[in-house]
């Protein structure tokens, strides 16, 4: 422990040095005494990039686009010539940086300073940085500007179509955004083969410039296919249309909550605080709240929230859906082998139905350190045996270890299957549960996010969530090593509201990097907003 503590202190000190040194060696870099740049002899690596870095910001923040020497600049930079910018990319960070500050003046003049140097045309990295840097600043920019964009977008698109990929699509739309022909980016949209290579940026620039036309039916369209293709929602979207509510009549705000609860969402911590800060501003009342777990009322409306409901026909088209598009199609085998799957049917079909099926491996992992000495699953495990339920235990094979002197008893009592160490058990968990039927309940802290996404069509993805939140039963842990099974909340974690007008919105709480979250899928928090 000394020595730790001797080896933390030397290096605490060696950084201390290397401050006071880096901070003199910029002193000498800016020295108005000399013409000469003097450059220190041992500044490498990080340090001396940093200091390239802070020559390019504090030259960018100072400069007028009327008189600016590029080539005193770039001097400056590549004689620390340590550092990570060279003469291959320095053309870039500059670009880039002009973008981060949004001086469209001074990337303009880069670009023009560029062209007269080079020969050539500038490549083609340089030209779709341009474009961003434009898009970044697209109120600056004048009539001459947009019709030299369009032009620009129109050459990168007949000569590098053959090379369309995410960054080269972005780039393009983000400069056809800044002109009359941004809804050509709706044609490139449809003409890219795999969906993937669309970023949320791309999309986020068209729904944006849609909104901003007063084109509101595409500007949802895309949110909700952007929605579809990547789960996650932009608060940049959300707070356009809330501009446009102030401003238009007709744009409604209810919008949002409307589209939050047809997708049935649960919402990040700072796109609540955006929709509470805003409904409040509209002249409605929106407060955070609580739900009790035992009959779903807000602690501050006292209106029950909604049921979660699944007919005996919709879990049919569940099974359905979920056996030939999620277990039979290729993913299963992406990790796994069709051997491994068969052998896994046949047992399933030989022991079905259970009670219970645990995803043990999941439980092992999530709550370790948890539990003092003790296998959570081991626990979980001699609890339903006792209880006379039929079991099913699934999970891979050196979870063997982990159940210790109890597996022989666990193996007397319980159905178990063993998967591959490299095999992903949670298609065996939904499968063995979709399987076994409709009473069967599923004891896993995975909330198959990836699972549901597969499903593609949005109504199974619908009742997937419902299934899941239905059947899957919850750990507590308590003082004294004590684990209870709670049974599965029975109102909807969505957003939802009633005929009175009152909305009621689930959100996740930001944690930091690192910190231990909730076994179970419950929102942290709630809101009650009355409109």
């Amino acid at each position: 422990m000394c020595l730790l503590l001797r080896k933390q202190h030397h290096w605490n000190f060696l950084k201390l040095a290397w401050q006071k040194k880096t901070c003199f060696c910029a002193q000498r870099l800016y020295s108005e005494d000399s013409n000469e740049i003097k450059v220190p002899f041992k500044m490498t690596g990080r340090f001396a990039s940093n200091q390239q870095k802070t020559i390019i910001s504090d030259f960018i923040a100072v400069s007028n686009s009327k008189n600016v020497d590029w080539n005193a600049l770039k001097q400056s930079v590549l004689s620390l010539n340590r550092g990570y910018i060279n003469e291959k990319n320095i053309n870039g960070c500059i670009l880039e940086k002009c973008t981060q500050k949004k001086r469209l003046d001074l990337a303009k003049s880069y670009m023009k300073y560029v062209r007269d140097c080079s020969q050539t045309k500038p490549i083609l990295s340089l030209e779709l940085l341009y474009l961003r840097s434009c898009y970044m600043s697209r109120y600056q920019l004048t009539d001459d500007d947009r019709n030299e964009i369009q032009t620009n977008c129109q050459m990168l698109l007949k000569n590098y179509s053959h090379l369309l990929n995410c960054f080269l699509l972005e780039s393009i739309v983000m400069g056809l955004c800044c002109t009359d022909m941004w809804r050509d980016s709706l044609e490139h949209l449809k003409v890219v083969k795999n969906k993937n290579e669309i970023s949320m940026t791309t999309m986020i620039c068209i729904i944006l410039k849609a909104f901003e036309e007063k084109e509101f039916d595409i500007g949802w369209t895309l949110i909700q296919d952007m929605y579809d293709q990547y789960e996650m929602l932009s608060n940049e979207v959300f707070v356009a249309w809330f501009n446009l509510c102030e401003k238009n009549i007709n744009c409604s705000y209810l919008k949002v909550l409307e589209f939050l609860r047809d997708n049935e969402c649960i919402v990040r911590e700072d796109l609540a605080k955006l929709i509470h800060d805003k409904f409040n501003q509209f002249g409605n009342k929106s407060t955070t709240t609580m739900i009790y777990h035992h009959n779903g009322k807000c602690k501050h409306c006292n209106q029950i929230l909604k049921p979660v409901e699944v007919t005996d026909s919709e879990f049919k088209k569940l099974q359905e859906c979920f056996l030939s598009n999620v277990m039979i199609g290729k993913n299963i085998f992406n990790n796994s082998s069709p051997q491994e799957f068969n052998d896994f049917k046949d047992y399933i079909e030989m022991t079905a139905p259970y009670d219970v099926v645990v995803d043990g491996l999941n439980l092992a992992y999530a709550y370790r350190q948890k539990i003092s000495n003790n296998s959570i699953t081991k626990i979980i495990m001699k609890t339903f045996i006792e209880n006379k339920m039929k079991v099913l235990l699934i999970g891979r094979k050196h979870l063997i270890n982990m159940l210790g002197n109890e597996f022989d008893f666990i193996k007397r009592n319980a159905h178990i299957f063993f998967t591959n160490d490299v095999s992903k058990d949670d298609p065996f968990v939904l499968y063995a549960a979709m399987y076994s039927g409709f009473n069967t309940k599923i004891l896993t802290r995975d909330l198959m996010r990836g699972h549901k996404f597969l499903l593609k069509n949005t109504e199974m993805k619908s009742v997937f969530q419902k299934w899941l939140q239905k059947h899957r039963l919850v750990l507590q842990l308590r003082k004294g090593d004590h684990v209870a099974v709670k049974a599965p909340i029975t109102y909807l974690q969505t957003t939802q509201n009633n005929i009175n007008g009152i909305w009621h919105l689930p959100y996740k709480e930001s944690k930091d990097p690192g910190s231990w979250s909730k076994p179970d899928s419950t929102p942290d928090k709630w809101m009650c907003i009355k409109t």
